[in-house]
């Protein structure tokens, strides 16, 4: 079958079929060739057009290998591609692919066969090393990648069996199970070690552990501090009142604010660390952070986009220190309204380091150090409100969801669960980087600029029709025609019920993920035309991006070679930022997941409130109120046979008509906790439906479940809403 594939993959274009059988019928085999060729006619594998040529169909994607054996090959710019175990061709999980399709009508999207591997996805991953017979072996955590034979080396006579190794592979299998052939690269230590459990959560999702040579010594070249030099042609602003608020372990600060009245109203200052006067386009640093895209926040620490050297010391706004800044300042009148922006290149002397923590008490009027400043902070304070209920009046969608917090002991093990604050301190830098972002977007837009938008797209109907009747089941209407207005309206409306979390992360799953990109298509959820990211040049490649436009505009430096040139690598830059996004967020999300797992592992028995959080034809999804997630399987429900009401959210019990349904508080004990897994799973104790309270009449009758249109579903993706500042 491959050397049909060869002949056909060396041919332009659809062939008649005695061009393909010449090719394939050298050396004396054209009978068993004629043969093949009507076989794989028969199965669809060739393709006969109208005029009886014959050609074959191609994909090029990435092999997603599900851990029953089969894959799908994705990201082809068409439809997901079934791969059978038997078609890997030597392709593993996360390798870039090419795939020989056919359509079968009874199936809902194309099966295809690997032939090629264009590019390997990864030649090292962590697994634990074990003894077969005179055979040593890595098993890899990811049961998705194949067993790795090792030679036996002086090494392995040192590190006993179970250890936990990282290991390169030299020589792929042939087969989807077959054993690869490697070296150990690096030897981690046995499970249980203080931080282990971190680092091989970076392994697992392929996030770096440290800067290449080239890229350390570029940034230790770099000068200490802000030089005469430097000060040519900045707006000198040291002698304003500017400060900077941030988490108490924050270390990149990279924004800074200043606020004063006008005449005719405010004017808010937004100062940004000139990332871009130290970070050269094309240099090392400038390659590294490109890859990156992002910097990633674990629970128990940061993994920078740009060294230490310059994302905490030079270009962060440290206290009472010179910094080199770009500002972005905008005349508000007393209502909030824009009545103009300007821009410049500057430098400034941050006078506090101030913590969201101190500002909130010192705002609800705590006495303490903040006391000389709190009539500026309350200033501040007024203009944030003002800026956000002019976003709520145009329609801007306020998620505002609840955040895990998860306190860790020295060793690294959870020593508390709970819910970030989220006060005012928060919610006045936020509007305040939401405003600079905007006027920096209107900046590029009105003057026709290069730049990366970050653009979110409106709701898709399907899904929004999935919530639309998730919300009217919940005793909640949304209209037809759904603006962003009419969905905070609804947001507004269950705001203090149970059921307002399930609510608010439902939404969020049925909207688009923002992104970045090359064409302006507007924002959706902030209601607004046009949007970049400006604000966070030291942990987003983008932001930096548009700082280099922007800087240049200012100085009239922009040739027009430039200009194209930022134009055409906008689209490259913007693809490569949102799959480093989602990264990033992936695992965000699953340090926090191992972290409250491993703090539940010694909870068992013990008892919790929590409310449906989901529904399946298996049992409950439950959250606790420290946002804790877990199962109530079918089996550990109250005695009944459950069916699931899909269209309703809703599993009801035959016998006794017990009805469960998202939004219900209910109580729980834990009774499993797997670690490995990251996987909780719950006992109901107790249920305390909350529908027939809402008034909410008798459920209409079950409707049959919509056809699919074809194609596997798709896993949602949802939005950060704090990602837009």
């Amino acid at each position: 079958m491959r050397r049909v594939w060869q002949v056909f993959a060396q041919l332009p274009g659809r062939q008649p079929p005695a061009a393909v059988l010449r090719r394939l019928g050298q050396g004396g085999e054209g009978h068993r060739a004629r043969q093949m060729l009507d076989r794989l006619v028969r199965q669809g594998w060739v393709e006969t057009s109208g005029d009886g040529r014959l050609g074959i169909r191609q994909a090029e994607g990435r092999l997603e290998v599900n851990p029953r054996g089969f894959g799908f090959v994705v990201d082809t710019g068409g439809p997901d591609v079934f791969v059978p175990p038997k078609s890997f061709g030597g392709a593993v999980h996360g390798d870039r692919v090419r795939v020989w399709l056919r359509v079968d009508r009874g199936a809902p999207g194309p099966e295809g066969q690997v032939m090629e591997v264009v590019e390997r996805g990864r030649r090292q991953w962590v697994g634990r090393l074990v003894r077969a017979g005179r055979l040593w072996l890595v098993e890899p955590r990811d049961d998705r990648l194949p067993v790795v034979r090792v030679g036996r080396g002086r090494s392995r006579r040192r590190v006993p069996a179970g250890t936990l190794v990282r290991v390169e592979v030299t020589d792929w299998p042939e087969t989807p199970r077959g054993p690869a052939v490697g070296r150990v690269v690096e030897v981690l230590g046995t499970e249980g070690l203080p931080g282990l459990d971190m680092r091989l959560l970076m392994e697992e999702q392929g996030l770096p552990t440290g800067f290449p040579p080239e890229v350390l010594q570029e940034a230790e070249a770099l000068p200490h501090g802000v030089r005469a030099e430097d000060l040519a042609g900045r707006e000198d602003l040291r002698d304003r009142f500017i400060v900077t608020i941030d988490g108490a372990d924050a270390k990149d600060l990279d924004d800074a604010i200043s606020v004063e009245r006008t005449p005719d109203g405010y004017e808010v200052g937004v100062h940004i660390a000139d990332v871009s006067y130290y970070v050269r386009e094309g240099s090392a640093l400038d390659r590294e952070a490109r890859t990156r895209g992002t910097s990633v926040y674990l629970v128990d620490r940061v993994i920078p986009m740009f060294p230490e050297a310059l994302s905490n010391q030079l270009c962060s706004l440290n206290p009472r220190q010179d910094r080199l800044t770009v500002s972005v300042f905008v005349a508000l009148a007393e209502d909030g309204s824009v009545r103009g922006a300007r821009f410049a290149r500057t430098v400034i002397r941050s006078r506090h380091r101030l913590t969201y923590e101190a500002v909130n008490a010192a705002l609800a009027g705590e006495s303490g150090p903040l006391d000389p400043i709190r009539p500026w902070l309350l200033l501040a304070h007024e203009v944030a409100e003002r800026l956000h209920r002019r976003r709520r009046e145009r329609g801007a969608i306020d998620f505002d969801l609840p955040e895990p917090r998860v306190e860790l002991g020295g060793d690294g093990v959870p020593v508390a669960l709970g819910v970030r604050d989220r006060g005012p301190a928060e919610r006045l830098i936020e509007e305040f980087m939401l405003l600079a972002n905007e006027a920096v977007a209107r900046r590029l837009t009105e003057r026709q600029l290069p730049g990366i938008w970050r653009i979110h797209e409106p709701p898709a109907g399907d899904k929004l029709d999935v919530f639309r009747e998730m919300a009217a089941n919940l005793g909640y209407r949304l209209p037809a025609r759904t603006s962003p207005k009419a969905l905070q309206r609804l947001l507004d409306d269950c705001a203090g019920t149970p059921e307002e979390r399930v609510l608010r992360t439902a939404l969020l799953r049925s909207m688009q993920q923002a992104r970045y990109a090359a064409e302006n298509t507007g924002h959706f959820g902030l209601a607004t035309p046009c949007y970049t990211h400006f604000t966070s040049p030291i942990r987003r490649y983008p932001d930096l991006f548009v700082h280099r436009v922007l800087v240049a505009h200012l100085a009239d430096g922009m040739t027009a070679d430039q200009a194209v040139r930022w134009a055409a690598e906008a689209p490259v830059v913007a693809a490569l930022a949102s799959e480093r996004e989602r990264q990033a967020q992936d695992a965000e999300r699953a340090s926090v997941q191992l972290k409250q797992v491993q703090y539940m592992a010694d909870k068992l028995g013990e008892e919790f409130d929590a409310v449906i959080s989901g529904v399946a034809a298996f049992g409950l999804f439950v959250q606790l109120d420290t946002l804790v997630e877990g199962l109530v399987r079918l089996e550990d429900l109250p005695d009944d046979a459950y069916e699931l009401e899909a269209s309703r959210f809703t599993l009801v019990g035959r016998r006794t008509g017990t009805r469960y349904r998202i939004g219900d508080p209910v109580r729980v004990s834990v009774i499993r906790v797997d670690t490995d897994a990251r996987r909780i799973d719950f006992r109901l104790l107790d249920h305390r439906p909350t529908i027939e309270r809402r008034g909410v009449g008798p459920p209409r009758p079950e409707r049959p479940a919509r056809r699919p249109r074809g194609g596997r579903r798709r896993r949602s993706r949802a939005m950060t809403p704090s990602g837009e500042a």
